[in-house]
C-alpha cells in the first residue's frame, strides 16, 4: 500500500514537472522566434561583433533556441509517456536526455559569460575604425546598425556627435549641394516621430536646421550629444545576462527532472518486486 502511494506520488510529481518543462521549451521557442522577427537585436549586434564572429551569429543563435525549444517539448512528451505507462526504458531515456540538455545549456551559459568580455574588449577601437570608414557607404548593414542604435539609445556617434567630423560620410559630402550642410545623420536629431517603431528608417527631425547647425548653442537642444558606446555596452551586458540566467535557470529545472525520473524508476522497481 505504501509502495503504491509512493508510486502514485512520484508519477504525479513528474507529470506536474513536465508541465513546467514544456513551458520552458515554449520560452526558448518564443525567444528564438522573437529574435528572428525583431531586427533590432540583429542590427545592433553587428556593432559588437568581432572579426572572427559571423554577422549572422544572432540568427544562428535564434535557430538554436528554436531547436532547443522543440527538443524540450518532445522530451517532455517522452517523460509524460514514461510516467503514465510506467515504462522504465522511457524514463531512463528521459533522464539521459535531461542530462545532455543540462550539459549543453551550462556550456552555452559558461561560454557566453566568458566570451562576452572578449566581445567588449577593444570595442571602442573597432567601432571607431569601422565608423570612420564604413558609415554611410551605400546604406550598408553597419550604417543601419548605427542609425538604429542612435534612435534606440538617443545618442549620436560612438563617443560624441563630434565623431562625424572625421568620417568619410562627412568629408566626402563636402561640395555636394544638399549634403555639405549635413553635419550629423537625422537619427542624431531630436525626432518629431520618436514613438514610431521604424522611424529610424525614415526619421523626421523636430528642427533639422538647428540640429545641423555647427554652433553648440544652436544645436544643443535639437541634437543628441552623448555617444552610443556606453549604452551599447550596457545593452550587450543585459541581453547576454538574460541568456545566461535563462540557461542556468532551465538547467536547474532539468536537475529536478532528473531527480524525479530516478525516483519514479526506483518506485517502479520496488512495485514490481
Amino acid at each position: 500500500m505504501a509502495i503504491d502511494c509512493s508510486l502514485k506520488c512520484s508519477k504525479g510529481v513528474l507529470i506536474s514537472f513536465n508541465l513546467f518543462f514544456w513551458m520552458s521549451g515554449c520560452v526558448f521557442l518564443v525567444l528564438g522566434i522573437w529574435v528572428i522577427l525583431d531586427p533590432t537585436k540583429t542590427h545592433i549586434f553587428h556593432l559588437t561583433a568581432t572579426d572572427g564572429v559571423p554577422l549572422d551569429f544572432v540568427l544562428y543563435l535564434a535557430y538554436f533556441l528554436i531547436v532547443i525549444g522543440c527538443v524540450i517539448i518532445f522530451g517532455g512528451f517522452c517523460g509524460c509517456c514514461g510516467s503514465l505507462y510506467e515504462r522504465r526504458s522511457l524514463l531512463i531515456a528521459y533522464f539521459v536526455f535531461l542530462f545532455l540538455l543540462l550539459c549543453a545549456e551550462l556550456a552555452v551559459a559558461i561560454v557566453t559569460l566568458v566570451y562576452r568580455e572578449e566581445f567588449l574588449k577593444g570595442l571602442e577601437g573597432r567601432l571607431m575604425n569601422r565608423f570612420k570608414e564604413h558609415y554611410g557607404q551605400d546604406s550598408n548593414i553597419f550604417t543601419q546598425a548605427i542609425d538604429q542604435a542612435q534612435f534606440r539609445f538617443n545618442c549620436c556617434g560612438i563617443l560624441s556627435d563630434n565623431d562625424y567630423a572625421t568620417t568619410k560620410w562627412k568629408n566626402e559630402s563636402v561640395g555636394i549641394s544638399n549634403r555639405s550642410r549635413v553635419n550629423v545623420p537625422v537619427t542624431c536629431c531630436i525626432l518629431a516621430n520618436p514613438d514610431v517603431e521604424e522611424s529610424w528608417q525614415h526619421p523626421q527631425a523636430k528642427d533639422e536646421t538647428a540640429c545641423q547647425d555647427t554652433e553648440y548653442e544652436r544645436h544643443r537642444l535639437a541634437r543628441h550629444k552623448k555617444g552610443c558606446l556606453e549604452d551599447l555596452k550596457t545593452w550587450f551586458k543585459e541581453d547576454t545576462m538574460i541568456l545566461i540566467g535563462l540557461g542556468i535557470g532551465i538547467a536547474f529545472l532539468h536537475i529536478l527532472g532528473m531527480i524525479f525520473s530516478i525516483s519514479l524508476c526506483r518506485n517502479l522497481g520496488d512495485a514490481r518486486r
